[in-house]
């Protein structure tokens, strides 16, 4: 039998080929992935490709004197990860409720484990997937953490720039 990963990676593929099929041009159609999670009231997409892997942490050890958006650190691949609330840190609304996931991110000098409201799974993205522009009520300096929006099923879904936002930790640029 095959596993879950195989059975979505061969829908993907359908997928694709009736998306050629209905095309009347010979051009291809780019894929990417991504983590879909919810960051208080907005949808993102985290991309695969910037995640090392996702843990489900335990044994937090919790850390005095860091800002309320540090959630604890954890032990992953024999890595100190430092667990980073997203919605609290982005949208400022102090400790949210956040799944039992952490999306770990390697920085040059450190490992994050980026942890989101809600975990609803992987979608696939296709380079004809339409943008749309950032919906007009969200404000703040966590927009420069998002790379571009996508209208995913009728509705904004930010895709955010984990790399960015692990360097702009490193760096000092967001204080730690």
């Amino acid at each position: 039998m095959a596993s879950p990963y195989e059975l979505l990676a061969g829908l993907a593929l359908l997928r694709e080929k009736k998306r050629r099929s209905r095309q009347h041009h010979a051009q291809d159609l780019q894929e990417w992935s991504g983590f879909q999670v919810t960051i208080g009231e907005i949808t993102c997409l985290i991309p695969c490709d910037q995640v090392e892997e996702v843990v489900t942490p335990s044994n937090i050890a919790l850390v005095r004197g860091v800002p309320p958006w540090i959630s604890g650190v954890v032990y992953c691949r024999a890595q100190l990860v430092t667990l980073v609330d997203l919605a609290s840190l982005l949208r400022a609304n102090g400790r949210s409720n956040t799944s039992g996931r952490a999306f770990v991110v390697r920085g040059t000098r450190e490992w994050f484990g980026l942890q989101a409201g809600n975990f609803e799974g992987v979608r696939h993205i296709w380079s004809d997937t339409p943008s749309c522009e950032t919906p007009t009520q969200l404000t703040g300096d966590w927009l420069r953490y998002t790379h571009q929006w996508l209208l995913l099923d009728n509705h904004p879904t930010a895709v955010l720039d984990a790399t960015r936002l692990i360097t702009a930790l490193e760096s000092g640029e967001i204080p730690v």
